[in-house]
């Protein structure tokens, strides 16, 4: 069976194109045909060029080809495969068919075939990054899975960059560099070879045709450490009331009664209102055809109300016509009619609905209709007995509204049954304020209304062998033994039996509760735990988990009210899990804490935000959320501890114990015995951790928790890591491993003695690295507009002279970061230009604020400007002083600007004079410093990444797309010329393979400028320091002082087409050839030549000189030497040219 195979998820059409392109000069791409006439194959080229080279193997193309080998989709061919070395581009764009290469890796073993999994695995090697997947997915087949994960883990493979850096340039400073580039390196390298290692034992598995073992195989060489979520889907949601009022009345307002009014007006307007009476009336009949019930007697009614309405604006008319004295009887006997009718129709409705929610006698009947027809108030006993029923039947509606959208959103994942609690419904005697009322005629303030109030009853269900039938169970899918129950029980007194088979959530709030979950992971979800803290319970509740890892959650936030007069007599939860007990702290430290629940087999337990809570821990594995200020003493067995209130103090105990921290809490104390490791989820990113240091016997580790400099940081105390002995602080415990947000895996370097006494700074080792930021994107010297995405970087060159930055306008709420490769101390002036108009009326000056940029001025003259990032506020204006009106300044694009020292920050508004501005409008020009609004701590300052690319030992031309670059291109040539063709604000490294250097020297670069958006001239080049400047273009060149690397040659043809070498050594640059086409005639580019010999511009007095010929079209290169003021032709050295005798070539 042939298997087709499915585009990956990463489908190559929808990539974005690369910012790079690379492609040959000067080579044939075509193979030439054979002597018998025929198109040669992959055979012939094999033998005119031999097998292809990548990496470490030799491979032909008739190999590649037998594995379902394509490029860019198509299959290999003697033309895609027509050169001697594959390039970049070709590796990258190589693909296999998933299902040949699978037949051919579990077909009769022979040496062709065993060379097939080291193959592959070296292509991924050698393949960029960002490339496409080596092979897409199978998507059927017995061996589908298992190829699928070798797929994934040749992937995997590919995006581990071995030869780059994992680790940043810049680190904290808090970072031992050194050793932690060492562990980062080793550590890339133990992941490349764990991940060779699974895919061997994966393909060796496959062979054998055992793809359990394959997988598990699979399972090592992919498995990574991730964080305990202890998140549920479980959310409080506030009951809804459901009333509904009867439609007869609000159509009956539209229709009838509105139009008599209307035609009150006169008989004009029955005119205009008799089109909408027959509209209504057709749709009103339309839509009754589809309704039931009381529905479509509203419906019908109304349609015949407007054909009536219809029927008497006619008459009206018709009246109209005869004589207005026939008007006036007609309209009224009409309109009586009308309104008699529908008063009928309405007290028959009236009690209709009663009827529908309680059973009224004959009499009750006729009175309540009376009473409709009359306008007079019903019957206190049975509007009574109405409001409970309706309430009832409402709020059991609402409840089934409720659940039925909880498993279609929060639940639709966990969920696939809500049980509802048992409720009854009772009036309560209730104040109802009035707006006005007369003292003086007996009026009181207030009304007294017999209101319905819900109270929730008790609830028995013994659901072990399933859930009964009754309308308290609601579902919308089949039963899922993978879903689970929600109980939604409320207050009362409450027992239940879940089922036994399926995850129970019981979510209850008042009342005692004797709750029993079943052999799943059950959740006993206590909604009004804040709400208990101002009360001691009746008699102690019973939760029992049962099987399973069962959590025990008090939800909700306490609020600290101790200024009310009768304030909480709790201030939070003891939660026992070693003795079973959850019980009431009491706000006086005398009294013993009050018992609330009995706690049998839970494993879980999340604390009430914001109250104080204790935990114990049993001497089993238990789970722990503390969430409030918390202390907790975890006891033994292997911990986990998440930490979210503000401040908490634990004690892990003995055991291996993981701990997750909230990066906004304040003050963590941890303690442990010291005796097994212990891991620590720091929640906060590399850059947020400020500080290690010991602190008396603890390791403290400071951190930010914002960007604001008023907000304190968070402080996470180790105690006990060392002991003081003999006047010595001897290390204690030392096995603690720190893992930051961005996945850094962090080991401080203890010293195992201090000798004197203070706060001692700690240095840190990055063992792994995690996950890096953003590449900025190059900024030099030409003008930019900041990207619209959400959020953009920059990096801005500590090489530029002017660099300029423009907000995008109109714009969706965007954000840019830009990387500003000077120190903070280094800005030497901050200033903020804009334009003031002002509107003189009466008393006031209105000021109005137009085209705001700021300009930083760095050391050395370097400037760098803002523009748009804050614009003129366009909202009504307020008074800013005397009789000055303004709106003041708005934020269209947020900037943050991140300093090389580690300095950050924010760009705020102008701090201008709005008297100043009022008394010198029009171009403005001020001092703003504080403009930099500087923000806590130190950040990561972030360069663009290296891309490093390889080129041929054959001519190349490299293409730079005109976009947004976020790398610095490292082009290593081969000893051969290239042409290089680049975008805007680009930087570039230049170089020759050290191997080529030794045999064939450096190599030849042409860099073309025409096709940049600036126009460049001599003016715009520059050499200093092995850099050179080409307007925004920086192209950086090995260091020429280093005697054992090569000088690379290198020319620069400007937008005239001019071309200048570059001689690094002596930092000089030389017209090394003329185009005459940049010339008026010929003797203005004779006039240049000798300027650029007086200023010592010219490399050589023998100038080759461009799109020149000879009238008599004789062939060959044009030469003028300036020095003899003589012209000659290189293949005729001895002919005499004179200047009549050339002629500029235009075209």
């Amino acid at each position: 069976m042939t298997l087709t195979n499915q585009l990956n998820p990463v489908s190559r059409t929808d990539r974005p194109p690369a910012p790079i392109k690379i492609s040959d000069l000067n080579i044939q791409s075509e193979p030439p045909l054979q002597a018998s006439g025929q198109k040669p194959g992959l055979a012939d080229i094999d033998t005119l060029f031999g097998p292809l080279r990548i990496g470490e193997f030799s491979v032909s193309r008739q190999t590649l080809q037998a594995l379902g080998g394509r490029i860019h989709g198509q299959a290999l061919s003697a033309s895609s495969t027509y050169f001697s070395e594959p390039d970049q581009a070709f590796i990258d764009a190589l693909e296999f068919d998933t299902t040949q290469i699978e037949q051919r890796m579990r077909s009769v073993p022979s040496p062709e075939n065993a060379q097939i999994p080291p193959l592959l695995y070296e292509i991924v090697t050698q393949r960029s990054p960002d490339a496409p997947p080596l092979m897409r997915e199978m998507p059927t087949g017995e061996f589908a899975d298992a190829m699928n994960k070798i797929n994934h883990l040749l992937n995997a493979t590919q995006r581990l960059d071995i030869r780059r850096d994992p680790l940043p340039e810049h680190l904290p400073d808090w970072v031992d560099k050194t050793k932690s580039r060492g562990m980062a390196s080793m550590g890339v390298g133990l992941q490349a070879y764990g991940l060779y290692s699974a895919y061997i034992g994966a393909i060796d598995a496959l062979k054998k045709g055992d793809t359990t073992e394959a997988l598990i195989n699979l399972g090592g060489g992919l498995s990574e450490i991730t964080s305990l979520g202890v998140e549920y889907a479980l959310s409080k949601t506030g009951e809804q009331m459901i009333r509904q009022g009867s439609m007869a009345f609000e159509q009956f307002g539209k229709t009838s009664m509105g139009k008599w009014l209307c035609r009150g007006a006169g008989l004009i307007a029955s005119v205009l209102t008799l089109p909408f009476d027959i509209y209504t009336a057709i749709k009103s009949f339309t839509d009754a055809a589809k309704a039931q019930g009381k529905e479509a007697q509203d419906l019908y009614v109304t349609g015949g109300l407007s054909v009536f309405s219809g029927a008497l604006s006619l008459a009206l008319g018709c009246a109209a016509l005869a004589g207005f004295q026939a008007a006036g009887p007609v309209g009224i006997a009409a309109a009586a009619i009308m309104i008699v009718g529908s008063k009928i129709y309405g007290a028959v409705r009236a009690v209709d609905d009663i009827d529908d929610y309680i059973e009224l006698t004959v009499n009750e009947r006729w009175r309540a209709g009376w009473f409709a027809f009359t306008g007079q108030r019903q019957d206190k006993a049975l509007m009574d007995r109405y409001l409970v029923a309706k309430t009832t039947d409402d709020y059991a509606k609402a409840l089934k509204t409720r659940s039925l959208r909880w498993l279609d959103n929060e639940f639709r994942e966990t969920v696939d049954v809500i049980v509802n609690g048992r409720f009854e419904v009772t009036l309560q005697p209730t104040r109802l304020y009035r707006y006005q009322w007369d003292e003086d005629k007996g009026e009181t303030p207030y009304t007294i209304e017999n209101l319905p109030i819900i109270k929730d009853t008790d609830d028995s269900n013994d659901a072990r062998d399933g859930l009964p039938d009754s309308d308290s169970v609601v579902s919308i899918t089949k039963s899922d033994p993978a879903k689970g129950v929600f109980w939604s029980l409320g207050g009362g007194h409450d027992t239940v039996q879940g089922i036994k088979e399926k995850p129970n959530f019981f979510s209850y709030t008042t009342g005692r509760k004797t709750l029993s979950g079943g052999d799943k992971n059950d959740s006993f979800v206590f909604q009004s735990a804040s709400e208990a803290l101002s009360y001691d319970p009746i008699k102690a509740s019973e939760l029992s988990g049962g099987d399973g890892i069962d959590l025990l959650w008090l939800q909700g936030t306490h609020k600290h009210l101790d200024h009310i007069p009768d304030p909480p007599r709790h201030l939070g939860y003891d939660i026992d899990l070693k003795r079973g007990r959850l019980a009431l702290r009491p706000a006086s430290p005398g009294l013993e804490p009050v018992l609330h629940s009995t706690l049998k087999s839970i494993e879980k337990v999340e604390t009430l935000a914001g109250a104080t809570n204790r935990v114990i821990g049993s001497d089993q594995a238990d789970i722990i959320a503390a969430n409030g200020n918390d202390h907790v003493e975890a006891g033994a067995g292997d911990d986990q501890i998440s930490v979210r209130g503000l401040n908490a103090t634990v004690d892990g105990g003995p055991g291996s114990d993981i701990y997750y921290l909230d990066p906004m809490c304040h003050r963590i104390s941890i303690t442990e015995d010291g005796l097994e490791p212990s891991t620590v989820y720091l929640g906060v990113s590399l850059e947020a951790i400020q500080r290690w240091f010991v602190r008396e016997n603890a390791l403290v580790i400071e951190s930010l928790r914002d960007d604001d400099p008023g907000s304190p940081r968070r402080e996470l105390i180790l105690e006990n890591a060392y002991r003081t002995m003999d006047g010595k602080r001897i290390l204690h415990h030392e096995k603690w491993a720190f893992i930051t947000q961005d996945g850094f895996h962090l080991q401080p370097d203890w010293p195992t003695e201090i000798l004197q006494s203070g706060d001692l700074p700690v240095s840190v080792t990055i063992r792994t690295s995690g996950v890096p930021k953003a590449s900025p994107v190059q900024i030099n010297d030409h003008p930019h507009v900041l990207s619209a995405q959400a959020h953009s970087h920059y990096f801005v060159s500590r090489q530029i002279r002017r660099a300029a930055l423009f907000a995008p306008k109109d714009s969706l709420p965007s954000h840019s970061t830009v990387y500003v490769d000077f120190d903070s101390e280094e800005i030497v002036r901050v200033s903020a230009t804009y334009v003031v108009s002002i509107t003189e009326m009466e008393a006031f000056t209105f000021l109005d604020y137009d085209n705001v940029h700021f300009t930083l001025t760095f050391a050395r003259g370097a400037r760098l400007s803002l523009h748009g990032n804050v614009i003129g506020n366009r909202t009504r204006k307020s008074d800013m002083g005397a009789g000055n009106m303004a709106a003041g300044w708005a934020m269209n694009h947020p900037l943050t600007l991140v300093m090389r020292d580690g300095v950050s920050y924010h760009l705020d508004f102008p701090r201008n004079n709005y008297l100043e501005d009022a008394k010198n409008p029009g171009y403005r020009l001020i001092e703003s410093r504080a403009s930099l609004r500087e923000r806590a701590g130190r950040y990561l300052f972030v360069s663009p990444f290296v891309s490093k690319r390889a080129l041929k030992n054959t001519p190349q031309r490299v293409d730079f797309l005109a976009t947004e670059h976020n790398a610095t291109y490292w082009l290593e040539g081969r000893s051969a010329s290239y042409e290089l063709f680049p975008a805007s604000n680009l930087s570039i490294r230049l170089s020759t393979a050290e191997a080529d250097v030794r045999l064939s020297g450096s190599s030849t670069w042409l860099i073309h400028t025409h096709l940049l958006p600036e126009k460049i001239t001599l003016r715009d080049l520059s050499i200093k320091n092995d850099l050179i400047k080409i307007g925004s273009v920086h192209i950086h060149l090995p260091d020429s002082n280093d005697p054992l690397l090569p000088l690379e040659t290198v020319e620069v043809a400007i937008s005239s087409g001019n071309r200048y070498r570059i001689n690094n050594l002596f930092e000089v640059i030389g017209l090394c050839v003329a185009d005459a086409r940049a010339y008026s005639t010929i003797d203005a580019l004779v006039q240049d030549a000798r300027d650029h010999q007086h200023r010592d511009e010219l490399e050589n007095t023998d100038l080759q000189v461009l799109n020149l010929r000879l009238r008599d079209a004789t062939s060959g290169r044009i030469f003028y030497n300036v020095a003899t003021d003589t012209w000659r032709l290189e293949s005729e050295p001895s002919r005499v040219i004179s200047a009549e005798h050339l002629s500029i070539v235009k075209e």
